[in-house]
């Protein structure tokens, strides 16, 4: 009677210590809170002239202070380094144009671009509930535009997709512990967009466009 006594609590305790030593694992294997997050923003975006060659003859046109908005899913990898993937849109008002370096003549439309970016932040410094946070990414854009020189048909027209990329940094700050505000700073490029003559007669080739971007975000963390 001992005996079985003695091998049902032998029994018991293995079974309990496994139960627990399993669900102790179980507990390091959950993915961290606040791991995953999808931030929102929105800001003022400030090109460069957009500078192109139709024929052998420079153009160049002048826009103005423009939009982007967007948004961007991503996923901390450890306490520095999170990744993420954005899809933005930025547009602008067409105001000036030049060729060949002659004069400034009224453009009308606008021009916009579409980004698809893989990036890679990486939080470099920490004050309180706020963080320092550096980076960039790659990736596509489809640049179009519908743009009219000196009121005639001609202008920039319809585009396509080239290489992309950004730079940038801002600062987070943690409103509550699932909720930041996101102050950030991107430097945008497209490189090589060709965009056809709205008259049809041709195509400005190798466009680029450049742009200082302001942004405030809005990060919700999962």
């Amino acid at each position: 009677m001992k005996l079985l006594l003695l091998a049902g609590v032998s029994t018991t305790a293995l079974v309990l210590g496994w139960s627990s030593a399993y669900a102790a694992d179980a507990i390091v294997d959950v993915p961290r809170a606040e791991d995953l997050y999808v931030t929102l923003f929105g800001g003022a975006s400030f090109p460069n002239h957009v500078k192109t060659d139709y024929n052998g003859t420079g153009y160049s046109v002048d826009l103005d202070t423009g939009f982007v908005i967007g948004g961007a899913v991503g996923r901390h990898i450890n306490d520095v380094f999170r990744v993420e993937g954005e899809l933005s849109y930025a547009r602008y008002k067409a105001s000036e144009y030049s060729y060949t370096g002659v004069g400034n003549y009224p453009a009308s439309g606008n021009l916009s671009a579409t980004y698809l970016l893989a990036n890679v932040w990486a939080d470099v410094a920490h004050f309180g509930d706020a963080k320092l946070y550096v980076g960039g990414g790659l990736g596509a854009a489809y640049v179009t535009a519908d743009t009219h020189f000196d009121g005639h048909a001609f202008g920039y027209g319809p585009g396509g997709w080239g290489f992309a990329g950004q730079v940038g940094a801002g600062v987070t700050y943690a409103v509550t512990q699932n909720v930041d505000l996101d102050f950030g700073y991107r430097f945008k490029a497209v490189t090589s967009v060709d965009l056809d003559d709205n008259d049809g007669g041709g195509t400005y080739e190798n466009a680029k466009l450049y742009s200082h971007n302001l942004q405030l975000g809005v990060t919700l963390k999962f």
